[in-house]
């Protein structure tokens, strides 16, 4: 008897385990620690959904809850060929402050944010997060000095990253090998800006006068990024992967 409902349930049990791998197996995901002048405030983490989607999500710590709590995820879908946008999502909760919003190009180069709220888009343009994996995803004679259009919450940026040197990073008393890149951004045009304000880490991030550094790992089909500073005084954060 326990034979045949062993034989029963495996029968049930394999397509089940077909589709989970369907729906499940080319998920990567990679978490990192958050830190304000390398005290830790709480985690982060980077999910490939599909090899055209991608989410960031980040939250405050239990400490950093009783003062100031923060819950968010970015979405992005993207077209893989040239990495530009095809949808964009926010779900943020910071303090008692909600920001929500749905963005996606309906035609060529028009980006709508809500079902009201229209962007028009030059081409070739990328989102922050597609930004990220076009930046794992190539070379560094591809990526480098090279300017990419880039849209963030209806503001327009020229996006470039300038290699500053290839060093060793330390995680957990190993070494990994990075390209060492600052990225810099020139905000076009910010009159058809839709949201009066926007979350910590997003603020902070686009803020002109930030240093953003990224450290991405070298010799692999692909790259994770390993490490991800923004200096905008006088705050210092970090992202540092954890394994």
């Amino acid at each position: 008897m326990i034979y045949k409902m062993l034989k029963i349930n495996t029968h049930h049990l394999v397509p089940s385990l077909i589709v989970f791998i369907l729906l499940f197996g080319n998920i990567k995901s990679q978490e990192y620690d958050v830190a304000i002048w390398n005290i830790p405030v709480g985690s982060a983490e980077i999910q490939l959904i599909a090899d055209n989607e991608i989410s960031f999500k980040l939250k405050s710590n239990e400490f950093i809850d009783y003062i100031f709590p923060i819950e968010l995820e970015y979405y992005s879908k993207f077209d893989k060929n040239n990495y530009t946008i095809i949808e964009n999502k926010k779900t943020t909760t910071q303090k008692t402050e909600e920001q929500n919003f749905e963005a996606v190009v309906k035609s060529k180069n028009i980006l709508v944010y809500n079902e009201q709220d229209t962007i028009t888009l030059d081409p070739n343009t990328l989102s922050l997060l597609s930004l990220f994996i076009k930046l794992m995803n190539s070379s560094l004679d591809d990526i480098d000095t090279k300017w990419f259009n880039l849209e963030n919450e209806g503001i327009l940026y020229e996006s470039r990253f300038l290699w500053n040197d290839t060093t060793t990073v330390s995680i957990n008393s190993k070494g990994i090998l990075c390209d060492h890149y600052r990225l810099d951004l020139k905000m076009l045009d910010d009159s058809d800006n839709i949201f009066d304000k926007t979350d910590y880490f997003n603020e902070l991030f686009f803020d002109i006068n930030s240093i953003r550094q990224i450290w991405v790992e070298k010799w692999q089909k692909q790259q994770r990024i390993i490490k991800i500073t923004i200096k905008n005084n006088p705050i210092n954060l970090s992202l540092t992967i954890k394994n």
